[in-house]
């Protein structure tokens, strides 16, 4: 098992939920009950520490297709020492995405806390082969986490499936027509929205009634052929973004009247408010493939209880890719104080100001492999698109009080600006 690297946006709500990552296979270890363990294998690559990684194993042993079997999950910090008690994110402390290696089957179930810290669910897995599992959880005061896990299921194999490109990005499910319209062509290291209309398939009239599923209109997996690039993303509504998704000012009045505008964390306070309103018809999530191939999107909503997966295949052109210079070429405005951002985050992650002097912050994002593209201060509604080789100036002149946080659009990179109220010497 390897913990995703982050380099990926998408927006959900008012802002984002995602992660695009590189993933690789990890041993299988027979334990002492004889469950089969993945343990974490972390990239010589990466140059931070990993502060929190699940490990995983199967009872039985071996997997079975058409057999149930438990899955379990559990999550340790750096030291060792077992995580209990995960945060409730969109309705669930850990979503557990399933895929089979060629994407033609999908899964989104649930595993559930136990006395022990682990997290289990029983699953029967109808076809043989192999699969890939995605654990995404986020710890508390943490980011979002994504463990992935292959796993081989016993059995005779089905026929392979084949991924195409869908000629029209239009699909009928269950009396539904979903259409998918991309704002932009569809371009690696591009930002743009995917716009999901859903109508009666007889009619063509807008659907209202569609229910939250997981505190959300609909939910949204996106993951590479090559299953090494995957992003869970949660929409927002046409209205919501009418403005590009960046008017904060804004923020929270939507039609729903929800507030929906913290990213893949579901604020429990404000559980199932609006439940009852009439739901949106269009949704839409704001994304940057990371890179050119074959993509396979699984839109997820529901309506009267029954959840609908929509599959949508696209394929990704090669983009052009940004000019950066090093941290040490870059002209950085004298009266700012910089924070460079790459896959490893915010650098520095908290940025203090004495009272008096310029509040302001210069962003460079030094690379493309980060779900940076842009940067956001809810409380001061402020947010800066922040391309890949440019610095870009935040004033905070306007900010009140001692702290503020910041974060990138899908609430993945986090940061803080505190203030210090009196001079030291």
């Amino acid at each position: 098992m390897k913990r995703l690297n982050i380099f990926g946006t998408i927006i959900g709500g008012v802002s984002a939920a995602a992660l695009f990552a590189a993933c690789s296979n990890a041993p299988q270890i027979k334990s002492a009950d004889g469950s089969n363990t993945a343990v974490n294998q972390n990239s010589s690559t990466e140059t931070k520490a990993v502060k929190f990684s699940a490990d995983f194993k199967t009872t039985p042993v071996e997997v079975k297709a058409g057999e149930p079997a438990e899955l379990s999950f559990t999550v340790k910090n750096e030291k060792g020492e077992v995580v209990k008690d995960l945060p409730i994110v969109h309705e669930k402390p850990l979503h557990l995405l399933v895929v089979s290696d060629d994407l033609a089957e999908y899964y989104h179930i649930h595993p559930e806390p136990q006395a022990d810290g682990s997290y289990r669910v029983s699953f029967t897995f109808p076809d043989a082969g192999n699969y890939k599992l995605y654990a995404d959880y986020t710890p508390k005061d943490s980011s979002q986490v994504v463990d992935t896990f292959p796993l081989k299921v016993a059995g005779t194999e089905r026929a392979r499936v084949d991924l195409k490109p869908d000629e029209k990005l239009e699909k009928t499910v269950d009396g539904l027509r979903f259409e998918m319209k991309p704002d932009a062509e569809l371009t690696a290291g591009k930002e743009l929205m995917l716009n999901f209309n859903v109508s009666d398939a007889k009619t063509r009239r807008p659907v209202t009634d569609l229910e939250k599923y997981l505190g959300e209109y609909a939910h949204f997996v996106i993951i590479s052929q090559d299953l090494s690039r995957f992003v869970h993303a949660h929409p927002m509504s046409k209205a919501e973004h009418a403005d590009g998704g960046h008017d904060m000012k804004n923020m929270g009045a939507v039609d729903q009247k929800v507030d929906e505008s913290k990213p893949h964390s579901h604020d429990d306070k404000n559980a199932g408010k609006g439940a009852t309103m009439q739901s949106s018809s269009e949704v839409a999530a704001h994304t940057t493939f990371p890179k050119s191939g074959l993509f396979k999107i699984f839109a997820q909503f529901q309506r009267a209880g029954k959840v609908i997966t929509v599959p949508f295949v696209v394929n990704i052109k090669e983009g052009a890719k940004a000019s950066v210079k090093s941290v040490s070429e870059v002209q950085f405005p004298a009266d700012a104080k910089r924070v460079i951002l790459s896959k490893d985050g915010y650098e520095p992650d908290t940025v203090t100001f004495k009272k008096g002097e310029p509040m302001k912050i210069a962003f460079y994002r030094s690379d493309e492999e980060n779900c940076g593209g842009e940067v956001v201060f809810k409380e001061l509604k402020i947010a800066k698109k922040l391309p890949v080789g440019e610095v870009v100036v935040v004033d905070l002149s306007d900010m009140k009080g001692s702290e503020v946080s910041f974060a990138c659009g899908m609430n993945m990179y986090k940061g803080k600006v505190l203030v210090q109220q009196s001079q030291i010497k």
